[in-house]
This record gives C-alpha cells, sequence and structure tokens, in this order.
C-alpha cells in the first residue's frame, strides 16, 4: 500500500507539472482510446457472430474456419486503419482546438505577471463568450481597477504635496524675512505666519478625518435616531460663521420626523460637512435650505441647498472624489483642500446610504439619503444631548 500511495503522488505530481492544454489533450486522448477500445470489443463479440449469421440468412453457407479468416482480413485491412486514422485526426484536431481555446489564457498569465511586477498590462483580447472569456474580462476589469487606484494614489500624493507647500513656502518666506531684516517681526506679519500655520494644521486634520471615516464602518454605534433634530441641532452649530457672511439657514421637514438607525457624531459630521461646504460656496446674504424629505426608494433624503457658485455638469460625478476643487484657486485661497465631501461619503457608505449632487442656475444641492429605521426601534429613539447642541460638530475644511 505504501508503494501504490508513492506512485499515485507521483502521478498527481506529474499531472500537476503537465499543464492545463497537455491535461486536456491527455483527458481527451483517453476518452478516444476508450472509445477506440469498446469499438473492437464491440466488434469482437457482436460484428463477428452478426456477419455469419448474415451470411446464413443469405443462403451462402460459409466454413467457418474460412469466414473467420475473411471476417479477420477484412477487419484488419479496413477497419482497425480507418479507427486508427479516426483516432489520429480526434487528437489532432482536440489538440489544435484546446490551444486556440486556451490561447486567452496565455495572455492572462502575461498580463497578470506584468502587474504583479509593477507595470502596465496591456488588455487582454478574447472573443468568446465562455468561462475562459470571464476570466480574461475580469483581469481587464482588475487591470483597469488597478490603474485607477495607482492614478488616485499618485493624484494623492501630488496633491498634498502640492497643499503642504504652499502655506510652507509661504511661511518659509516670512520666516527669511524676518530674520533677514527684509520686513519687521510686527504682529501683523506674525499673525501671517500664524494663519499659514493653522493652513497646515487643518490640512493635516483634514487628512486624518478623512483616514478616520474610512474606517469608520468597524467603530460606530448605530442607534436610533431622530434626524430632522439631529439635522436641526447640527445646523445651529454654524450660526456664528453663518452671521460672519450674513447667510441664514432653514430646516423644513413638512413634518414628517423619519427614525434612521446612525451613529450620532458620524451624521452630525455629515451634515456639519455639507454646511460648511454651503457656506463657502454661498453667496453672501442668501438663505441655505436644509431639507429632510422621503425618497423614492423608501428612504429619508437630506439636502442641502445653497444659492452661490454653479457646479458644471461635467464636475457634478466628481465632487466627493477627495482633493477635487471646482475652482482650485478660490478653494485653496480659502483654505479648504477638498476633502470635506469626501468625508460625507465615505460616512454614508459606512451606513448603507448613498450621496449625490445637483446643480442649476442658482446655486447647487448637496444630500444623502439613509434606510429608515424598522418599526420597533421608531420607539426608542435617544434624546439628541444638550452637549451636543452647544457645539458644532467637526467638520473638514
Amino acid at each position: 500500500m505504501t508503494h501504490i500511495g508513492a506512485a499515485l503522488a507521483g502521478l498527481r505530481r506529474g499531472w500537476g507539472r503537465m499543464g492545463l492544454r497537455w491535461q486536456l489533450v491527455t483527458l481527451n486522448a483517453l476518452v478516444i482510446a476508450a472509445t477506440v477500445a469498446t469499438i473492437i470489443l464491440l466488434m469482437d463479440f457482436i460484428a463477428e457472430p452478426s456477419f455469419m449469421s448474415i451470411m446464413h440468412a443469405a443462403g451462402q453457407p460459409v466454413d467457418p474456419a474460412a469466414g473467420q479468416r475473411a471476417y479477420d482480413a477484412a477487419v484488419a485491412s479496413e477497419v482497425y486503419p480507418t479507427v486508427a486514422i479516426g483516432a489520429a485526426v480526434a487528437v489532432l484536431l482536440n489538440f489544435l482546438f484546446v490551444t486556440l481555446a486556451l490561447r486567452p489564457l496565455r495572455a492572462v498569465r502575461a498580463a497578470t505577471r506584468s502587474m504583479a511586477s509593477g507595470a502596465a498590462p496591456l488588455p487582454i483580447e478574447s472573443r468568446s463568450h465562455d468561462e475562459i472569456g470571464d476570466v480574461a474580462e475580469s483581469v481587464n476589469e482588475l487591470a483597469r481597477s488597478l490603474k485607477r487606484l495607482e492614478d488616485l494614489r499618485r493624484q494623492v500624493t501630488n496633491d498634498v504635496a502640492h497643499e503642504l507647500r504652499t502655506p510652507l513656502h509661504n511661511l518659509l518666506g516670512l520666516l527669511e524675512g524676518m530674520r533677514d531684516g527684509v520686513m519687521p517681526a510686527s504682529p501683523e506679519q506674525l499673525e501671517r505666519a500664524h494663519q499659514e500655520l493653522r493652513r497646515l494644521i487643518a490640512l493635516v486634520e483634514d487628512l486624518r478625518a478623512l483616514s478616520d471615516a474610512q474606517l469608520a464602518r468597524d467603530r460606530m454605534e448605530l442607534r436610533p435616531l431622530d434626524l430632522v433634530s439631529l439635522v436641526r441641532d447640527t445646523t445651529g452649530g454654524f450660526a456664528v460663521a453663518m452671521a460672519e457672511r450674513r447667510l441664514t439657514a432653514t430646516v423644513e421637514h413638512d413634518g414628517w420626523m423619519p427614525t434612521v438607525m446612525g451613529d450620532r457624531v458620524r451624521l452630525a459630521q455629515v451634515v456639519g460637512n455639507m454646511m460648511d461646504n454651503a457656506i463657502r460656496h454661498a453667496a453672501s446674504g442668501t438663505v441655505i435650505t436644509v431639507r429632510v424629505s422621503p425618497s423614492a426608494t423608501s428612504t429619508a433624503r437630506v439636502s442641502v441647498t445653497d444659492a452661490g457658485d454653479v457646479i458644471p455638469p461635467d464636475a457634478l460625478p466628481y465632487i466627493f472624489e477627495r482633493f477635487f476643487r471646482v475652482d482650485p484657486s478660490r478653494a485653496r485661497g480659502s483654505g479648504g483642500a477638498g476633502i470635506g465631501l469626501a468625508i460625507v461619503r465615505e460616512l454614508v457608505d459606512a451606513h448603507g446610504g448613498t450621496v449625490g449632487a445637483d446643480s442649476d442656475g442658482r446655486g447647487a444641492t448637496v444630500w444623502f439619503e439613509m434606510p429608515l429605521a424598522d418599526a420597533a426601534a421608531v420607539g426608542t429613539v435617544e434624546p439628541w444631548p444638550q452637549e451636543q447642541r452647544r457645539g458644532a460638530p467637526a467638520h473638514a475644511r
């Protein structure tokens, strides 16, 4: 038994080293060989007696020995060569068809090796619609996803470097000017340096908040929440910021008080970032409208609408991307790095919701939708804590 087990293990190793093409060819050759053996057996046990019976039925008595010799000669000269040629042709065609069918797999292997080495793979061309074609298309999709991730990584690196470089250069210029006596170390110059440092700190905090939002799924405390109360109290935390720009805010809900399952702090951060975005882009003296309403998909929608900057249609799909700015110079001058709405998307995704934006000739609307809580959770809504009402939620710039 030990020798048999070792022999079987050796066969398995040898079979694994053959490659898929030769495995398929070998299997088909075994099938062909089994078919040929079956034909020969049938000829020996069925065809030969049938031949003799046919000869007797035709009224032509045949000597058994002579009939056997005639039958064997006919089989040896006609049947066996025909069967052998047919088997050889079947094996050859099988080899050709298997080779053609597996051609995309060789391209898949080359593409995956190219991706493993860090190079950009060429698209795999496959006209087949079978499982091998599906594998080729899956590898193409993987290559496209890896390219998007690599492009995003480079973009994030470049954007972070750019955002850090501007305040650092400004701060370096101020310090060198005061050191060299070109400008006095006056309170005004120190205040400018202080503002640049605050911009650096704000960017670092934004990056930390984005990283924290991406990990939020594992650290959220989902509880039944009164969405209107959360929106109203979070919006009230921006009274000072709105007063500085002569803005006002209204919360509309048409008497509908939905309950959602969410993390109170995270959802307050979502609404806060949307309010912060609206305040930055609203025209002075206008009204920011925050509306809670049912959506067509039986979810609760929270939308924040401002009258101010218009978002071009080609930019709408990208405003939730990190570091994206419709007007880069304006956002940079106001201290924004284009991370606030990216945090909104991460946190809403973590709640199982969706985000979106619309824009017309008067301004822009940013919204998110949340699944409603089930009936059992509606009666267990926790009150909004007083300490949260007095302070604005954390929001990205």
